[in-house]
């Protein structure tokens, strides 16, 4: 069975979303190897939690399908020349044993080792996949960012795109022209058949309007706390891992913090209108937000800023041009009353399954 090695994003026990429906599933046709990330940036203080999941994984080897290996590296998590040799040293080490001739190595994040790593290890086909515009999220190594991506697009053998302004910035630098746009999905099925139990932390509430994500500085919170001053009879709920400091407090504006995967579908059924809150840009721009299929997989209201990969579904959601918009469109969300529109985002959502885009993607696979 042929081997993808993977240099995943995000730890396997984060969040549930892309990276983890992909592997859970191509391990049915290759043999998974996830590895957990090299990271872009030096670890900080505010890292604990990761790091001791890191650790905990390093003690807990785990196979979730026969064909699926979590896998810890061990390197020195510090971003830096003087310890680039070291790092290639203990990476080579440990993954010149695992690669052969036959591997699929698979990147996600442009980290500045990856080059000098990829001419350390045996290979058949590269394949990077551009999930975000990480140059446009860490500022302050825009520049190492931007050298080591231009570097991995250029010699990939497939670029894999998760949004079309990705994907038009991939083939832009690939000269072999070899692109593939596969947007977010969704598990369909998980969202729909499940007895729902209202979460303890709603309880109280009345209306709910409700995010679902990782909360940080690309949220338009001065938005947010305009709504809950003018909404004062609404709840606002934010559920996932909190990574910004300040947050604006209101008695109607709540941080619930991360929960379980098995929990959102329970939160997010319980939620009147669904919110996707990014700050309107580039960075915005670049995004094909999973909370989207989620949310319509329940047949939800959803409200957001105009987002480039959200305009082919103005119809099904409500789009806001700015902070006054936003208010009236909410207005509008939470008075709907309309089962066709909710029958016509589920099925947006079914036809947005990650089994469709793993068949996608596996035929582009085929072809490396």
């Amino acid at each position: 069975m042929q081997k993808i090695i993977y240099f995943a994003p995000i730890e396997w026990d984060f969040i549930y979303q892309r990276p983890q429906h992909l592997a859970q599933r191509l391990s049915g046709a290759y043999d998974f190897y996830y590895f957990q990330p090299l990271g872009l940036r030096n670890l900080r203080i505010s890292d604990w939690k990761r790091g001791l999941r890191r650790v905990y994984g390093m003690v807990r080897q785990r196979n979730p399908h026969p064909n699926l290996h979590i896998k810890n590296l061990i390197f020195i998590p510090i971003i830096s020349r003087h310890l680039q040799k070291a790092n290639l040293w203990f990476l080579k080490k440990q993954l010149v044993p695992l690669a052969d001739q036959r591997s699929i190595v698979w990147i996600t994040t442009p980290s500045p080792l990856f080059p000098d790593l990829l001419n350390q290890i045996q290979f058949k086909s590269l394949v990077y996949e551009m999930m975000d515009d990480y140059a446009k999220i860490h500022t302050s190594i825009e520049t190492h960012i931007k050298e080591t991506e231009t570097w991995l697009i250029n010699r990939a053998d497939l670029i894999v795109a998760t949004s079309s302004r990705l994907f038009e910035k991939g083939m832009k630098l690939n000269q072999q022209k070899k692109a593939v746009l596969i947007r977010n999905g969704v598990d369909y099925d998980f969202f729909n058949k499940l007895d729902y139990q209202r979460p303890p932390d709603l309880k109280n509430m009345g209306k709910i309007v409700g995010f679902i994500g990782t909360v940080e500085h690309w949220i338009d919170f001065e938005t947010m706390y305009s709504l809950a001053e003018r909404w004062v009879d609404i709840d606002f709920v934010f559920v996932g891992p909190i990574k910004i400091r300040g947050l604006p407090k209101r008695k109607n504006l709540h941080y619930l913090g991360e929960k379980k995967y098995n929990e959102i579908p329970h939160y997010c059924h319980f939620f009147d209108v669904c919110l996707i809150p990014f700050n309107p840009g580039e960075l915005a721009d670049a995004i094909n937000p999973v909370k989207l299929y989620e949310y319509f997989a329940l047949g939800k209201p959803v409200v957001s800023f105009e987002m480039k990969e959200l305009l082919p579904f103005a119809d099904l959601l409500y789009l806001a041009k700015d902070r006054q918009d936003f208010s009236i469109k909410l207005e509008s969300a939470l008075m709907e009353n309309d089962d066709r529109m909710k029958a016509k985002r589920r099925e947006l959502a079914r036809l947005n399954d990650w089994s469709v885009k793993v068949r996608s993607l596996q035929q582009a696979l085929s072809h490396l």
